[in-house]
């Protein structure tokens, strides 16, 4: 049997989405409180001999943590961060006088090298020796586990074995796991009570030249004191456990090579419930038909993705070169997180543990005619009359605030504003979210030097009757109009969701409304009770009692700057001084919009100038006899296709989706009806639409929730009811873009 442990052969040739590549930085490495990183050796010069360097996924800050050393030529293999991110553990022959590998660990800064094993030296000298490696932290960080490899070469070929250790983390005498006889590359359960382990087979013949298995074993589960020893059904090595517990990832063979006294079989990622069943391939982890090798598969912190190790095949050269890829657990979305000239190998993803909702009482909605009650400008509503400076907040009341349909209450839970950002200095992002309540993570509106941008925010309202609203850069003017507020009684109406359903287009073909575009002041009253024609040929019915209608409108084809007002239908020629969206000539700019039903069922639509088409896309509706109840939450990020949050740390290409899990996740219950998330496209490549709707949905709506031009950053609310297995389905038309969800709160009931 060869020794399972081999250096790559090939080099990969595959076209996929690619990141910019990063430049190491000398840099003090500090862990990060918010951001998900990954640690891996490379080989920068494909000379042989690997770093270990740190990444931050989001700003992909690179930072060596180890250099290579081309004087001594230490091995540095497998680094794994401890949880708290302090320190890394890996395998090195450094502080050996036998050269061989060992486990250490070393602080992130590279500072604190500690050598944990010494393997037994060998009494002939021509063996048997062995090596530590593949070393996995405890849950709590007290503890190493780690493969032992022996080689005994006084046979022909040298006959290998394997077993598995722990060692203390803060040192100590290293012990054998009872059971953990020809056990590989282990890993803990997320409670620590257990491990996971490729069982190799034992060589029937150790005298022939043939592979055994590829060095793969069954992958097994049992307890640190070698009880309740099960295999799971798959073979493979390096198997990973994931966050929540019930599923491991491994790499396993598809394709064998031909030739079995050589390792060019085909590996692709596989998962297997942690109790045991049956495997699935992720196919999408061999991108091309070019044999390649998925290996080291590594979970990140919400469990939600898969950071792999990927590389080729190649006759002629020595070292080649490998990439740190990424899949979404779904196994639908799979490229590259680093793209270097070198190698980059032996991916281990550490971050803060996903934080669970912070979730007010479920509550009913009561819609307003929209008006103003935030105003920075002169002469100042709600606010002294001055732009907001970079950092700096505004307390914003709103229980007690007088609206057409009396003050808010004072048990008022949650308010939904159309949040507008104009005369900014520079790209900003603004962030609302309760008063008395930490900066979250998660922006409600997103501009850049110049722009006007609305956005709709449904916010939580503070203990003191209040919402923060915060100022990333630059100076702001900010414009908030209230369109309505939840109370956690029977006071409101209910919400019920709907599939998305175009009901208005005065673009040819024409939905509810002649095919001509709205001129000067012109208007559209749109018709939103009763059986509503679609876009698609069919109809969506809101009962006549109806009390608010959730619609996504689009503005476009714009032939000057104008600004579009969604409002009830009113019995009179009045015009409320609030706007839904600002639009530049030539732009498409969508924004939700949550309006009261006005006279005879209907809504207005107004342009201010020029003339523009404009889209409605039916989302959902308020009513008495609808159960859903909204449950406002502290703003939380669900999805960033950047930093491997929700989904994998790769942008969304054309056509590709990103399945987000909502229901049954971080504290949302799974009876979760609806989500209301913040969505925003930033990083886009080309010109795209993006969608939001149902996981399991039988079609791709026709209707778009965010529009979007290659180098912009734009938010848009959405309300999506939520699909199989609680998730939420985001898919992009072209290009690439990466993808950002905060959730605002959510629905039941």
């Amino acid at each position: 049997m060869q020794n399972p442990i081999s250096r790559r052969a090939c080099a990969l040739g595959a076209t996929v989405v690619a990141l910019a590549a990063p430049v190491a930085l000398a840099l003090p490495a500090s862990a990060s409180a918010s951001a998900n990183e990954v640690v891996y050796t490379a080989d920068d010069d494909r000379d042989g001999i690997y770093s270990v360097v740190l990444r931050d996924l989001e700003s992909r800050r690179v930072t060596t943590v180890l250099p290579a050393d081309t004087t001594e030529e230490w091995i540095y293999d497998d680094p794994e961060l401890s949880p708290d991110g302090g320190r890394i553990a890996f395998s090195t022959d450094r502080g050996s006088a036998s050269f061989d590998e060992g486990i250490a660990v070393v602080n992130r800064d590279g500072t604190g090298f500690r050598r944990l094993t010494t393997p037994p030296a060998s009494t002939e000298p021509t063996g048997p020796y062995a090596i530590d490696v593949a070393a996995a932290w405890s849950p709590n960080g007290q503890t190493l586990l780690f493969t032992r490899i022996t080689t005994d070469v006084r046979t022909s070929p040298a006959t290998v074995t394997t077993a598995l250790f722990t060692v203390p983390a803060a040192g100590g005498a290293a012990a054998a796991v009872p059971g953990g006889a020809n056990g590989y590359t282990a890993d803990w359960s997320p409670d620590g009570s257990r491990i996971v382990f490729a069982a190799l087979p034992v060589d029937p013949d150790p005298t022939d030249d043939v592979v055994v298995e590829n060095e793969v074993g069954a992958i097994t589960v049992m307890a640190l004191d070698g009880t309740g020893r099960t295999p799971l059904g798959p073979t493979g090595l390096m198997p990973a456990w994931s966050p929540d517990g019930s599923t491991v990832a491994f790499a396993t063979i598809t394709s064998r090579d031909s030739d079995r006294t050589r390792s060019e079989d085909v590996t692709q990622i596989a998962t297997v419930p942690a109790a045991g069943g049956t495997s699935r391939n992720l196919a999408v982890t061999q991108p091309t038909a070019a044999r390649t090798v998925a290996e080291y598969p590594a979970w990140t912190p919400d469990g939600e993705s898969i950071v792999f190790d990927l590389f080729g095949y190649s006759s002629t050269v020595a070292f080649p070169p490998g990439d740190l890829w990424a899949v979404d657990r779904q196994g639908l979305r799979a490229g590259r997180v680093t793209t270097t000239a070198g190698d980059d190998t032996q991916a281990h993803v550490q971050g803060p543990a996903p934080s669970a909702v912070s979730a007010g009482a479920p509550s009913t909605y009561t819609p307003v005619t929209p008006r103003r009650i935030l105003d920075t400008r002169a002469p100042g509503v709600g606010a002294p009359a001055a732009k907001i400076g970079p950092g700096a907040t505004i307390d914003l009341a709103v229980r007690g605030v007088t609206t057409a349909q009396g003050p808010v209450p004072a048990n008022a839970s949650a308010v939904v504003l159309n949040l507008t950002v104009t005369g900014t200095t520079a790209s900003t992002d603004v962030r609302a979210y309760p008063s008395g309540t930490p900066v979250p993570g998660a922006s409600s509106v997103n501009a850049g030097a110049g722009q006007t941008v609305p956005n709709l925010v449904t916010v939580r309202i503070g203990d003191n009757g209040a919402i923060t609203l915060r100022n990333s850069g630059g100076t702001v003017n900010l414009i908030g109009d209230i369109a309505g507020w939840y109370t956690p009684d029977a006071a409101g109406a209910g919400f019920a969701a709907v599939d998305p359903s175009r009901v208005l287009d005065t673009r040819s073909p024409a939905v509810s409304a002649p095919a001509a575009k709205v001129g000067p002041k012109g208007f559209v009253d749109l018709q939103v009770t009763g059986a509503l024609p679609t876009a698609d040929g069919t109809s969506v019915t809101v009962p006549a009692d109806a009390r608010a209608v959730v619609l996504n409108v689009t503005a476009t084809g714009a032939t000057s700057s104008t600004d579009v007002r969604v409002y009830p239908t009113p019995t009179d020629s009045s015009v409320p001084e609030v706007s839904n969206l600002n639009v530049r000539a030539g732009q498409t700019t969508p924004n939700l919009v949550t309006v009261a039903v006005g006279q005879g069922g209907k809504v207005r639509l107004r342009n201010l100038g020029g003339s523009v088409n404009l889209i409605a896309d039916l989302a959902g509706y308020y009513a008495s006899g609808a159960t859903g109840r909204f449950v406002p939450v502290a703003p939380t990020r669900f999805l960033d296709t950047r930093s491997g949050v929700g989904a994998a740390p790769i942008p969304t290409t054309g056509s590709g989706v990103a399945d987000l899990k909502v229901a049954g996740a971080r504290g949302v219950p799974t009876g979760a009806t609806a989500a209301v998330l913040n969505l925003t496209g930033t990083g886009v490549r080309a010109s795209t639409d993006v969608r939001a709707y149902p996981f399991g949905a039988a079609r791709v709506p026709t209707v778009s929730n965010l529009n979007l031009t290659a180098g912009a950053t734009r938010a848009n609310l959405v309300i999506v009811r939520v699909g199989a297995d609680g998730r939420v389905r985001v898919r992009n038309g072209a290009g690439s873009v990466n993808l950002i969800g905060d959730l605002a709160g959510y629905m039941i009931g």
